[in-house]
């Protein structure tokens, strides 16, 4: 997340291999932290209201290696929704979230596997986009067990092997994207 769309700062929280390299959780109200913890587990926990310290008593506590802050927000300006799916139960969305927009999601099955979501909408595909039931429909169609909504617009963004898979949706960066001040990068081991 971050300010103005234009990157480079993160708000929240992030965790990075169990080490707290940003801590402001009360930064922003209803943020929720997204990540895995040691046991490579999908977490999305609620830290709307934690101070510092007891955000990182939480981080150790739960053994969390690798995480991000995003907000669940709704109100007429604005509808951002965090958990889709929390321990094989879909949200609930009494309307939110519910306008065909880019997302970015991450999920996880019951087998470990890791579900990277990033859907197209407002670009020059002429896409419309995903609500927030079409993301809980996909991760349940995969098999997720927990799933949570990252972000959207134009930092929905997915990169492999070094080349755009799904680049920005907006028009003036078809052929880039926004500065992320995170992401979720996979590896080989």
């Amino acid at each position: 997340m971050s300010s103005g769309n234009r990157g480079g700062s993160p708000l929240g929280i992030v965790v990075q291999d169990g080490k707290i390299t940003y801590n402001s959780p009360s930064s922003l109200s209803g943020l929720y932290l997204i990540g895995l913890n040691k046991d490579n587990l999908l977490v999305v926990k609620d830290i709307d209201g934690m101070s510092a310290a007891d955000f990182e008593s939480y981080v150790n506590e739960a053994g969390i290696r690798d995480a991000v802050a995003f907000q669940e927000e709704s109100s007429d300006s604005n509808n951002h929704f965090v958990p889709l799916i929390i321990n094989n139960e879909a949200r609930v969305l009494k309307g939110q979230g519910s306008g065909a927009n880019p997302r970015t999601a991450i999920g996880q099955r019951a087998d470990g596997a890791i579900l990277l979501l990033v859907t197209d909408g407002r670009g020059a595909s002429g896409h419309l986009g995903a609500t927030a039931s079409d993301l809980i429909s996909v991760m349940q169609e995969y098999g997720a067990v927990n799933a949570a909504n990252l972000d959207g617009g134009s930092s929905s963004t997915m990169v492999y092997n070094g080349g755009y898979e799904m680049t920005s949706v907006t028009f003036y960066y078809q052929n880039s994207s926004w500065k992320l001040p995170t992401a979720f990068v996979v590896m080989p081991k």
